[in-house]
């Protein structure tokens, strides 16, 4: 497969990749420098902007602009500069050491996301939910680094990764309230291998960003280990499906753990990368707050 660089652009951080199919944009975020951006890789035009702190994830709304997840909580705004950023919710309040990371819309139209600490060294991170009247309550906690998740095709199941303990959980899943129970370990990761974030195709295969090991790993909707793609950068972060017919695959990247040698060895570290497929990606949920 062919990879190439999305975007003349080079950040510290990329997380979080969303396509939005209504505006045919690709929006991600550099989670540190606290900046989210919204692109056209057609025209490999794009724009930005700064929240004025670490930003983990965001989500588009139905109602027009983003939800985030920050170091300070919840919030929201869009792109436009006269938008202000608008904070209105932090359930993390007693945890000030731990940030918000990564996060999804639900089958209901929920903003899920989790926390974890800036080093990812204590098992107090949580997963939370803000639903579409700003209510916000804790689905899980004891996690140690909470990253990528998702849900399965028919709604009845929740995929969830955290990093430092190489796992991906199965829950089922409520489609009448969003709740989550019954966790289980679906995949289990080999020693060298840390998940980051991971998106899901139409037919339930999942595509894996594995952090520090250049590669994007496949597996099938049983968790089977499919194959993997490698890539010219150290650490991807995570990817999602986007384009005109939803088959090429975007993929977040990041320099930061990268030396000043390093980073001459992988100069398209930090950019945004795309690979046409064979597969085609689910349609994005929005937030219906």
């Amino acid at each position: 497969m062919l990879v190439e660089s999305a975007f003349h652009l080079n950040i510290e951080h990329g997380e979080g990749p969303l396509w939005d199919h209504a505006t045919h944009s690709l929006y991600w975020v550099d989670l540190f420098a606290g900046d989210f951006y919204k692109g056209d890789p057609v025209t490999g035009t794009f724009s930005k902007k700064n929240i004025g702190q670490p930003i983990g994830t965001i989500a588009l709304k139905q109602s027009g602009g983003i939800v985030f997840a920050a170091h300070e909580g919840f919030g929201f705004t869009s792109i436009e500069e006269n938008m202000p950023v608008v904070f209105f919710n932090n359930p993390q309040t007693n945890y000030p050491e731990t940030r918000f990371n990564d996060g999804k819309v639900d089958p209901l139209g929920n903003f899920v996301a989790g926390t974890m600490t800036f080093d990812g060294q204590k098992p107090i991170g949580q997963l939370f939910q803000l639903s579409s009247n700003n209510k916000v309550q804790c689905l899980e906690n004891q996690l140690m680094l909470s990253n990528g998740m998702d849900w399965s095709v028919d709604g009845s199941q929740f995929f969830f990764v955290d990093t430092v303990r190489q796992v991906m959980y199965q829950y089922d899943y409520n489609i009448k309230d969003g709740a989550i129970s019954n966790r289980s370990n679906f995949i289990e990761f080999e020693k060298d291998e840390f998940p980051d974030g991971f998106c899901m195709d139409v037919d339930g295969n999942f595509w894996v960003a594995i952090w520090g090991s250049s590669k994007i790993l496949q597996f099938d909707y049983t968790g089977k280990r499919m194959g993997s793609i490698d890539l010219p950068v150290s650490y991807p972060t995570s990817c999602c499906f986007g384009g005109a017919d939803l088959s090429t695959l975007f993929i977040t990247t990041s320099k930061v753990e990268l030396s000043e040698t390093d980073r001459l060895k992988e100069p398209l570290a930090g950019t945004i990368l795309k690979i046409e497929t064979n597969s085609k990606g689910q349609l994005m949920r929005r937030f219906q707050g």
